[in-house]
């Protein structure tokens, strides 16, 4: 009775365990596809002709191979600057919430995006669009 005693009580200490690993394991990789996509699209908004394309194309590439249909759907119209995608701060907002597995009523508003100096001295500091200089390449025909 004793060792059974003992080896339940061993199994159910490593069955917590195994849990709370796989749990802080989850997070690494949460914690790491999230700043897959913050540093995307802090060298996407870049100014001044200082962008990095190859590494742009490599966190690019990173980002489409986890990130749901929907998100990398809307990631692509918002690269490729098309007419209504949305801006960095949705972007991040929905894609914190895909990670986290719920929306926690954090708005995109909230989103802090610092104003670099705008190199032709054009920019509204009024305007909360955050875009790109980069330049993407036309999806292909079908």
């Amino acid at each position: 009775m004793r060792s059974w005693l003992l080896a339940r009580l061993k199994a159910s200490i490593k069955h917590e365990y195994d849990l709370k690993k796989l749990e802080v394991e989850h997070q690494k990789e949460i914690r790491l596809k999230g700043e897959i996509v913050a540093e995307l699209l802090a060298e996407w908004i870049r100014k001044g002709g200082n962008l990095d394309y190859h590494q742009l194309n490599k966190l690019s590439f990173q980002a489409f191979v986890w990130l749901p249909k929907e998100l990398a759907e809307e990631l692509s119209s918002s690269l490729s600057h098309q007419t209504g995608a949305q801006d960095v701060r949705a972007l991040i907002k929905n894609i914190r919430t895909y990670l986290q597995g719920e929306d926690d009523g954090f708005e995109a508003r909230d989103v802090i995006v610092f104003n670099e100096p705008d190199p032709t001295g054009t920019s509204n500091p009024t305007t909360s669009w955050v875009s790109s200089w980069a330049e993407a390449k036309p999806k292909p025909f079908k």
